[in-house]
């Protein structure tokens, strides 16, 4: 979207092959990557009331993506390890 300043991105971490959805800071320079919501909430805040539901919609949901991809990667190793 033009002009946005956060935006979620898949983040696939090597060590255990968990995928999530992160936020992150558009653009380039030294403020952009990887952002916890809590350091941008309070921006949320002050966009007007649909912007700021959008966005508060959209980090529960993320949050609950990223919560069922943790449920669905342990239950496929517990039956892969009860298949050996």
């Amino acid at each position: 979207m033009s002009g946005r300043t956060f935006y979620l991105s898949i983040h696939r971490r090597k060590t255990t092959g968990q995928v999530h959805l992160r936020w992150r800071s558009a653009g380039a320079g030294p403020h952009a990557g990887h952002i916890p919501w809590g350091d941008i909430e309070g921006y949320f805040v002050r966009l007007p009331g649909v912007l700021r539901e959008w966005y508060d919609q959209t980090h529960r949901r993320a949050l609950e993506l990223n919560r069922r991809e943790i449920e669905a990667r342990l239950a496929l190793r517990h039956a892969q390890e009860r298949c050996r």
